[in-house]
Parts: structure tokens; sequence; C-alpha cells
């Protein structure tokens, strides 16, 4: 699982950040970023006791955080 601990040795300025206030740092490795937003959209999921409930949370935090990172993204590059 990853955790913003792995990120500390990647100098960065950019992060997007949930909506429970998780950051996420954006570094070149996009899969490593990918990677880190899954596990988050994971915990999201399990913290919901009713399956239908973490499914709907676990989709709305996904597109939430992918749309930041698109967001970011398109920022950088401009």
């Amino acid at each position: 699982m990853h955790s913003p601990k792995n990120f500390h040795s990647y100098e960065y300025g950019s992060i997007i950040k949930c909506e429970c206030g998780f950051e996420i740092p954006v570094i070149p490795e996009m899969e490593t970023v990918g990677s880190a937003i899954d596990d988050h959209v994971e915990e999201h999921r399990r913290k919901q006791k009713d399956s239908i409930k973490g499914e709907i949370a676990a989709n709305h935090i996904h597109d939430f955080l992918f749309k930041k990172l698109f967001e970011k993204i398109a920022q950088m590059n401009v």
C-alpha cells in the first residue's frame, strides 16, 4: 500500500488533496500516483459498513481525485 511516506524521497511542490484532507503528491511517475489514489479510494470504501455506500463513496472519491490530478497536470503544463 502506498502512503505519503513512500514519496518523501521526491522533491515536489504539487499535491492533490482529498476531501478528507489526505494529500497525494503529484510526481512524474504517474503509475505511482495512480496507485496511491487507488489505495486511498479503498480506504474510503472500507470505512463504510454498508457495501453499497462503500461503492458509492469509492466511486465519488476516485472521480474527485482523478479530476484534481488532471486539473493539476493541466496547470503544470500551461
